[in-house]
């Protein structure tokens, strides 16, 4: 019984060798870590850029009506005319508005930005890696979906090289 368990794990032991053989023997495999090439790309720095001016100017505008709301709190305060009340109220409306539209805006325009970069940056894995001859280049995420990989399958500064010099 022994003996016919230890020829199956020869024969799968053979068997898996003969398909590495066939099929993955000096195929090049490499992987780009996702994290560093949306840092260190020189496209996705000048979206960050970008992005973070207008954050800027949205910040103004919000400490703008913050500040317009405080003086009329402070106008009207101890007043007891509906008036005073109802300026106070859409002033504050205004605030609450123009802060939800903002942040709606930012982050639809964020994620705009995201998918423009993830496409450009796709198109030129796929254009490196059939210019070097991979068969695969995964991403490589702070989450871990590469577990382990063999000194030298690492692209990710030669990618950031080449994409930067462009």
């Amino acid at each position: 019984m022994k003996s016919i368990q230890a020829l199956w794990a020869c024969f799968i032991l053979v068997l898996g060798l003969c398909v590495y053989l066939l099929f993955f023997k000096g195929e090049k495999i490499a992987y780009v870590e996702s994290t560093r090439i949306f840092q260190e790309y020189k496209g996705a720095k000048v979206e960050r850029e970008k992005l973070e001016a207008k954050g800027k100017e949205f910040k103004l505008k919000i400490d703008t009506l913050n500040f317009e709301v405080r003086e009329a709190i402070i106008k009207y305060d101890g007043q007891s005319d509906n008036n005073a009340k109802q300026i106070i109220q859409l002033k504050q409306k205004q605030l609450n508005d123009y802060q939800r539209s903002v942040q709606e805006s930012f982050q639809s325009e964020e994620s705009a930005v995201m998918a423009k970069l993830a496409a450009e940056l796709n198109a030129f894995l796929k254009d490196y890696g059939k210019r070097n001859g991979y068969k695969f280049i995964f991403i490589a995420n702070p989450s871990g979906t590469i577990a382990y990989a063999a000194d030298g399958t690492n692209v990710t500064d030669d990618v950031l090289k080449e994409i930067n010099s462009k």
